[in-house]
């Protein structure tokens, strides 16, 4: 069986009602990890009376390459946070 993270989501199966409680994904790093689902591009789960939950989005577009490279100022503002070791 293959590794995933645990998606921090819960909701009532819409086929029998019970409590959905182990949404999992793996877009992330799959170790196992609890993680909110806003940054994630799908996750899904099984309810016990079989019926098969997923929430989807499209993936971002990608951008053509631009004919010079972005600033770092650009970057940032695209939401990155530089981290240096």
């Amino acid at each position: 069986m293959g590794m995933f993270d645990y998606v921090h989501f819960e909701m009532d199966c819409p086929k029998c009602n019970a409590k959905i409680t182990d949404f999992q994904s793996k877009d992330k790093t799959c170790k196992m990890e609890t993680i909110e689902p806003d940054s994630l591009i799908s996750f899904y789960s099984s309810c016990k009376c079989g019926a098969w939950v997923e929430f989807r989005r499209p993936r971002p577009k990608i951008s053509p390459l631009r004919d010079t490279a972005l600033t770092p100022d650009e970057v940032a503002a695209m939401g990155f946070v530089m981290d240096v070791v």
